[in-house]
């Protein structure tokens, strides 16, 4: 009887034993063995966000100014707009006057009086001078000459000095190497004139067979001395009040954006420059980031954020993307009517700048890990690959290998490799350092 008790005794201290033989080992595993987290890689298109600020820009604009004559000025008595408004057309943009309009008519006025006197008086003391055909057309003949003459040294000079900026001489036939538009217009127009001058001298020429007594001439000289007078007075009172209609109220062609404003009130304004630009037609604003400091190669179609606080995160795109005169890179990005309506009118853009984030995607994809499951440097960079084992109980264990990867890109914590591993399960965020072989547990949260 007390052997079968000690018996019994002995079998129950072994199965205790046993039990914590076999709890202190599990525990001892767990400690000892690396804990990791698992990760199936995916494939897709790696997304960076750069952060930038546009400001208002008005890349295609038509600059608008008033043609007046040389020696005339105009002043700007009202602006009635600003840069970014939005005009229609017809709406008044400037308004303004001809400087010394009432003292300048009054000079032609008078210029015209006394030109006309003396038409008056000349003709009163030439009553007997009889005027024959030939006469006449002697003296057609020699104004259609002089004013030949003096049209082609104008155009002469007008082309040699096109030519001395182009840094090019004329040539007896075609044009110089490398002429714009406007250089071979002015060269046309200039030997178009020569030929003018020269039927002119020859019409002169046959005219000049028959001839014209001094008194006859020194009449015709003078009466036409006369009339050239009273045609130029009369020329300039049109122009003055022409130009006085005509800049009383500046108005828009269409409708547009003003881009630029180049006068303000008070300024005097000769003609030689423009008063404003508007965008041309069907084209708009855009908000033009700077990229100088932005590696990517930005292109037409990619995706740009602007975060509002009442609309949320509005989606817009590049619409073109450059380099300025000045050599810094930029990307001009569209400004939508959900835009406008987030954020306020064009005006209203101009006051500040917008910040905004350029979604750059890759253009192919590749397979995307988390940064922190990449491990190594430079071009040694490599996964710990989870492989499972199984005993002969049916019992599975892990162990990780290495697989060398070559990294693409890495933005924000995300990194893009050539190798595709999508098949495979990774460790990472290992609670402590692993290495090729190495065992490892799924952390149980």
């Amino acid at each position: 009887m007390n052997l079968k008790k000690f018996a019994l005794k002995g079998l129950i201290i072994l199965a205790v034993f046993v039990a914590l033989c076999m709890f202190f080992s599990g525990t001892i595993k767990t400690i000892s063995t690396a804990k990791v987290r698992l990760y199936s890689p995916k494939n897709g298109k790696l997304e960076e966000k750069i952060e930038l600020a546009g400001k208002i820009a008005f890349p295609d604009v038509e600059r608008l100014s008033v043609e007046v004559d040389n020696g005339q000025t105009i002043t700007i008595k009202k602006v009635n707009t600003r840069v970014g408004y939005t005009v229609k057309a017809g709406d008044v943009l400037i308004e303004a006057e001809v400087t010394g309009y009432d003292a300048a008519l009054q000079e032609c006025e008078a210029n015209y009086n006394t030109a006309m006197d003396g038409m008056l008086a000349l003709e009163s003391k030439s009553g007997d001078i009889r005027i024959r055909r030939s006469d006449e057309a002697y003296a057609t003949a020699y104004y259609a000459l002089r004013d030949a003459k003096q049209a082609a040294l104008k155009l002469g000079v007008a082309v040699q000095s096109l030519l001395d900026k182009a840094g090019a001489t004329l040539p007896e036939e075609g044009y110089p190497e490398g002429a714009d538009e406007a250089l071979t217009a002015a060269i046309d127009q200039y030997r178009q004139a020569l030929a003018d001058q020269d039927a002119a001298q020859e019409a002169f020429q046959r005219a000049s067979r028959y001839s014209v007594d001094e008194a006859t001439w020194s009449y015709m000289t003078q009466r036409q001395t006369y009339q050239d007078q009273m045609d130029q007075a009369q020329e300039k009172m049109r122009s003055l009040s022409s130009l006085k209609a005509r800049v009383e109220a500046i108005s828009a062609p269409r409708d547009a954006y003003v881009a630029e404003l180049n006068v303000k009130e008070g300024d005097v304004f000769d003609g030689s420059s423009w008063l404003l630009s508007i965008t041309q037609e069907g084209k708009n604003p855009v908000l033009r980031a700077d990229l100088s400091n932005v590696e990517r190669n930005i292109v037409k179609g990619t995706t740009v954020n602007i975060s509002t606080t009442r609309y949320g995160t509005l989606e817009t795109q590049v619409l073109a993307a450059g380099t300025a005169p000045e050599g810094g890179k930029y990307a001009d990005v569209e400004i939508t009517q959900d835009m406008l309506d987030a954020l306020g009118s064009v005006y209203s853009l101009t006051q500040t700048e917008t910040p905004m984030s350029l979604v750059y995607r890759a253009k192919e994809n590749t397979c995307l890990l988390p940064s922190s499951a990449v491990h190594g440097t430079g071009d040694e960079r490599y996964v710990f690959v989870v492989n499972k084992e199984y005993n002969s109980f049916g019992n599975s264990s892990m162990k990780v290998s290495k697989y060398a990867v070559t990294v693409l890109g890495e933005v924000d914590g995300t990194v893009s490799i050539q190798e595709d591993i999508s098949y495979y399960t990774l460790a990472y965020m290992e609670d402590r350092q692993i290495k090729d072989g190495d065992s490892v547990m799924e952390y149980t949260d």
